[in-house]
């Protein structure tokens, strides 16, 4: 028929060789998109950004607080909390302090001051409890990082005394400022405090405050100024008269947080704590979430100890996790009922997450814990690894050193 009657040419059907490159290039195409999958899945697991330094030696100690030791070994679930003024919680306090000490090999410590303990009335200061911890870690050879501020390691963090809040406590969501009445109080206990401890050859570095931009659930969610927080990094190198050198400490967990430079300019050492195992709420179970294995969203932390290096700055992990993180009482937790949370084998990530974050420190977390499951449920597993990774990395503990940047900064 011909195409002048008006009919439509018929369709000629297509070869076999045309469907079969079509077929060809969707095949490649898929391959391609599954190997770019792979690809993403191999860089985020295998290549994920905290383990891109290669294995370093870091030197490992511990963080101690006297209030969570007491609450593991000497208070029942359930019970009553113990009264923070009786007669011998000083001499058991830095007993139990110095056995940690002794089972670890720890040469490097954490602690913190606690406010309302050391100022317990405006202008009256004891400095007992801090005293006798100081002169345990002196006398057993351990380098000591001395927190001073308004927050403090572990529950509640911000330990306030009742007469700094006489003007009221502040508004949920507030940022705790420079020029506020809770903010000058502060400051004149940090100088208090330093001017009183500056003769502890133990202590060997300072840090201005816990985590002071991380908004606390167990406080309203407050946080500090950085006018306030340099604040307190100027007093404390006023009041030290050996200059040593003063850390900011941040809890990051994206990369997209970049407040971590604002604390290589205002301090001697970028301090970081770091909990690679989080639990995720899910409907019916629990979901353990490796937030260290998350790609490109996972911070940089080998490229932050490389600015921070390059800006003349220390940078240390100074909460390593090494104890569940756990969402209710973590005395309830057994080596027949263990926590899903942390087992052996992410204890020992965890320990290769920090030798490969280029820190030259790394203070692990739950030493307290790790007397606990020994004393209390016959398990030492923990205490072991603890040790072993302390002693493998041990080296001789630092006496004091200048800062880098001083009271310039």
């Amino acid at each position: 028929m011909s195409l002048d009657d008006g009919s439509l040419p018929r369709a000629t059907p297509p070869s076999f060789r045309r469907v079969a490159r079509a077929f060809l290039v969707l095949g490649a195409g898929a391959v391609v998109a599954w190997g770019l999958v792979a690809l993403v899945v191999f860089l985020s697991i295998e290549r994920n950004w905290p383990r891109q330094a290669a294995p370093g030696t870091p030197a490992f100690g511990i963080n101690f607080s006297c209030n969570y030791a007491e609450f593991l070994l000497l208070e029942e679930p359930g019970g009553l909390p113990l009264d923070d003024n009786r007669p011998d919680r000083t001499e058991w306090c830095a007993t139990t302090f110095g056995r940690l000490l002794e089972e670890t090999g720890a040469r490097h410590v954490r602690l913190s001051v606690e406010w309302s303990q050391v100022e317990p009335v405006e202008g009256r200061f004891d400095f007992t409890l801090v005293d006798a911890l100081l002169a345990e870690a002196e006398r057993r050879g351990a380098a000591v990082l001395l927190t001073v501020g308004l927050k403090g390691q572990r529950h509640p963090e911000y330990y306030l005394p009742n007469w700094a809040l006489a003007e009221g406590r502040p508004p949920w969501g507030a940022v705790i400022q420079l020029d506020s009445e809770l903010g000058r109080r502060a400051l004149a206990m940090v100088r208090a405090t330093v001017a009183h401890v500056a003769g502890s050859a133990a202590i060997d570095s300072w840090g201005a405050d816990n985590e002071p931009y991380v908004t606390s659930p167990r406080a309203d969610r407050w946080a500090l100024s950085r006018e306030l927080v340099q604040a307190e990094v100027a007093a404390i190198h006023e009041s030290d008269p050996l200059n040593r050198p003063v850390s900011i400490g941040h809890a990051q967990i994206f990369a997209h947080d970049t407040r971590w430079r604002g604390i290589v300019e205002d301090a001697d050492a970028m301090a970081v704590s770091i909990y690679p195992f989080r639990n995720v709420p899910f409907p019916g179970r629990a979901i353990i979430f490796p937030i260290m294995e998350m790609g490109p969203l996972t911070p940089n932390f080998p490229a932050h100890a490389r600015e921070a290096a390059a800006a003349g700055d220390a940078f240390w992990i100074t909460e390593m996790q090494a104890e569940p993180w756990a969402e209710g009482d973590i005395r309830l937790f057994t080596p027949s009922k263990p926590s899903p949370n942390l087992d052996t084998g992410k204890f020992r990530r965890s320990l290769d997450y920090a030798r490969r974050s280029g820190a030259s420190r790394v203070y692990l977390w739950g030493s307290e814990w790790w007397l606990f499951t020994k004393e209390r449920q016959g398990d030492a597993r923990w205490m072991e690894m603890g040790r072993a990774a302390i002693t493998a990395g041990a080296t001789t503990a630092p006496g004091p050193t200048p800062a880098t940047g001083g009271a310039s900064r």
